[in-house]
This record gives structure tokens, sequence and C-alpha cells, in this order.
């Protein structure tokens, strides 16, 4: 059975207004992959930039109405 592949974003909130702050890797916010590519790109991130909370944030559309 192939592993379920989504749309997301490695990013942490800014303390102020709440907003997501995305880290831009390979000139890409926005990434496609399983939840194991989505952990290992985690880790690089927080070895890059280890003073930020990094997290991963699921990208889904939303339905139209």
């Amino acid at each position: 059975m192939p592993k379920k592949e989504f749309n997301y974003v490695i990013g942490h909130y800014w303390e102020d207004n709440g907003s997501i702050a995305a880290y831009m890797m390979f000139n890409n916010e926005v990434f496609y992959g399983t939840m194991n590519q989505a952990k290992k790109d985690l880790k690089y991130v927080k070895r890059q930039d280890p003073d930020q909370e990094w997290k991963i944030f699921v990208v889904k559309e939303l339905e139209k109405e």
C-alpha cells in the first residue's frame, strides 16, 4: 500500500500575531511528500535554525461553499 502524500509547510508561529512564518528551502515554501519526508525536513530545519519552535503544517484546500 503506497504511503499517503500531502502538501505541507515547515513553519513557526509569530509571537505577536499568530501568523505562520514558513521556512524557505530550495526556493520553495510548500512541499509535497509523506509524513516520513515531512519529519526529515523538520529535523533539517531545526538543525539550521534551532532558535524557533518549528512545526509541520498540513496545507489543505477549503471546499467551495
